[in-house]
Formats: C-alpha cells, sequence, structure tokens
C-alpha cells in the first residue's frame, strides 16, 4: 500500500480564499434541484456527526486539512452531486490537488477513462460514454457531471475505484478467498471486524434490504461490502499519495467505524479523514436525532452530516417487497 504524502499545513490565506465559495448561511443554498421538501426545517443545516449543529465554514476547514475527504451520497440526488462538486472547488481554490475516486466506475475503465481525458482533456459531457456509464445502472452521467467539470477545471486525476462485477460475483460465492491473500490485506479482510462492529454491519445490510432477506443472504453480502470498502480506500490511498483523495460513493462506504475510512486508517493510522454524509430529509422529521446517524454509546460514524431535499417519494421497500413476493417489514 502506498503511502500518503506529506500533511499539508493550510495557512489562513488559503482558507480565507476557499471560503467565500460558500453560501453565508445555511438558509442561503443555492436553489435546490431536488423537487421534494425543500421547506423542510433541517435542508441546507450542517451538523457534526455527534449532532451538534454546525455550519460551512467549520466544514470548509475540515474537508481543506483532511488528507482524504469522503462524500457520501444518495445517488440520485442532484443536490448531493452539486455540493460534492462545491468542496471539490474549495479544495482546488485552497490550492489542495486531490485525486477523485469514483465508486462508481469499476477498476477495469480507468483505461478507457485515461484514454478519453488524454485526447479530450475537459470533456466532462462524454466522460461517461466513455466509462460504459449507460450500461452500469447508476443514475443518469449527468447529474454526476458537475463533480466530474469541477475536477477537470482544477486539473485534478479522476479515478475508477469499484470493483468489477465479476470480481463481486466470486466474493459472494467464495467470500474473501477469491481474491487471494495479497488482495484480502489490501481491503483488510484479513482483519476481523470484531462482534460489535460486523453485527452493526449486519443491521445496516438488514435495513437497507428492508428486513426481507435471510441470514443466509446476508453473510454474504456482509463479505462484498467490506470489499467493496477496501477497494476504495485502496484507490484512495494510491491515487492519493501526492496530496490526498476525495471519495465520491454511497454514504454506506464512508463511514469511520468499518467501511472506507476505517481501512484508510488501518493501513495509514497518521493520514487525517473527514467522512460527509449528505442525507435527505424525511417528513415529520424535523431533528437530528429523528435519523439515528449517531448511536448511544459509540463514536459517530460521520463527521459532518448536510441535509437536503429528497429527489424521489418512492417507496423503496414497497417496490423491494414487491419483487420478493414479500410483506414490507418494518425496522426494530
Amino acid at each position: 500500500m502506498r503511502k500518503a504524502g506529506p500533511l499539508r499545513t493550510l495557512a489562513a490565506s488559503a482558507l480565507a480564499a476557499a471560503v467565500p465559495a460558500w453560501p453565508a448561511s445555511a438558509l442561503e443554498w443555492p436553489p435546490w434541484q431536488s423537487p421534494h421538501y425543500r421547506d423542510h426545517p433541517l435542508a441546507g443545516s450542517i451538523w457534526r456527526g455527534d449532532g451538534t449543529q454546525s455550519g460551512e465554514a467549520a466544514l470548509s476547514r475540515a474537508v481543506l486539512a483532511a488528507d482524504y475527504v469522503l462524500l457520501g451520497e444518495v445517488h440520485n440526488n442532484r443536490d448531493h452531486h452539486f455540493i460534492q462538486a462545491m468542496l471539490i472547488g474549495a479544495l482546488a481554490a485552497a490550492g489542495r490537488r486531490p485525486a477523485i475516486v469514483f465508486e462508481m466506475i469499476p477498476a477495469s475503465r480507468q483505461k478507457s477513462l485515461d484514454d478519453h481525458l488524454a485526447a479530450k482533456r475537459h470533456d466532462a459531457a462524454g466522460l461517461g460514454a466513455a466509462v460504459g456509464w449507460e450500461k452500469s445502472g447508476w443514475p443518469d452521467w449527468s447529474i454526476y457531471r458537475p463533480i466530474a467539470e469541477a475536477a477537470l477545471a482544477a486539473g485534478l486525476k479522476l479515478k475508477a475505484g469499484g470493483l468489477d462485477d465479476g470480481v463481486v460475483q466470486q466474493i459472494g460465492k467464495s467470500g474473501a478467498a477469491a481474491l487471494g491473500p495479497a488482495l484480502a490485506e489490501r481491503f483488510a479482510l484479513n482483519r476481523p471486524l470484531g462482534p460489535a462492529l460486523e453485527a452493526g454491519l449486519m443491521e445496516v445490510l438488514k435495513q437497507s434490504h428492508c428486513n426481507l432477506l435471510p441470514e443466509a443472504a446476508l453473510a454474504p453480502m456482509l463479505i462484498v461490502q467490506r470489499a467493496r470498502d477496501g477497494a476504495l480506500a485502496g484507490a484512495m490511498l494510491d491515487a492519493g499519495e501526492n496530496d490526498g483523495a476525495v471519495l465520491i460513493a454511497g454514504s454506506g462506504h464512508i463511514r469511520r467505524d468499518w467501511a472506507v475510512a476505517a481501512v484508510i486508517k488501518s493501513h495509514l493510522p497518521e493520514a487525517s479523514t473527514v467522512a460527509v454524509t449528505l442525507v435527505e430529509v424525511e417528513e415529520g422529521h424535523d431533528r437530528f436525532a429523528d435519523y439515528d446517524l449517531a448511536p448511544d454509546g459509540a463514536d459517530p460514524p460521520f463527521d459532518f452530516v448536510v441535509f437536503t431535499p429528497r429527489a424521489e417519494l418512492r417507496d423503496h421497500c414497497a417496490e423491494l417487497a414487491e419483487r420478493f413476493g414479500k410483506t414490507p417489514q418494518k425496522s426494530e
């Protein structure tokens, strides 16, 4: 595993250069793109992971000072990608040059990405087609395009961080043994999570699948999830040896307790990380405590939480239950 470059000391002038890119207050974000609950009392607010309300200046300082910045998203929310792009712009304005790692682009597409940018250095619009995005199952490339535009405008490297489908299938069938000892170590799969963390991850997987899956189906999913986290962490460490890296991924991958932030720390204890999760507001959930983001008796899994409007009102659990031919289950 490659080591990170020296930690960067940020001068006050650099911070001052970056902070003006942010709105003056949590109520003055640029117009929301997501259509639902734009007037929700939490929309636009920023919190520490422990539930203490914070603000743009504190978030900006933390992001600028970190070697590795992990930005967790709801994939189909345009506002989340706008905020990610804005944070990348703030880093560039402060003189940082981190690599940008995408969960959504599998490692096998790195050459296609590089070839496209070698021929058309600033062509963010065509990048999706170059890496086969339209066949990947992710939301349309157009909503991710602002991230690429911000990165390419600053001359930042774009890196593939995801596992290829074939590798995922092998892990699901054979576990960590499918990777071999070297990759298992790289992905930190040779290090047990411990009973409490493994139980926590298992519960997250259960709830994310609406409590519809049997335990036997969840066990291989746990190994796959850890492998994805390990692959993303490895991509960040490799790509960010000069000036760190920024991860664009689902919020479940950026957690400090067992996900990418934890894997980075296991390989490079001296590195600084900041995990920022972007959370869609819910009707009737007007307090931070309503979102179960800071478990009692445990360290917060995120450093910062930013609330935004919702992109869709679809009932994910009802759709999943219909697919499985089951009745939706409520979380305990």
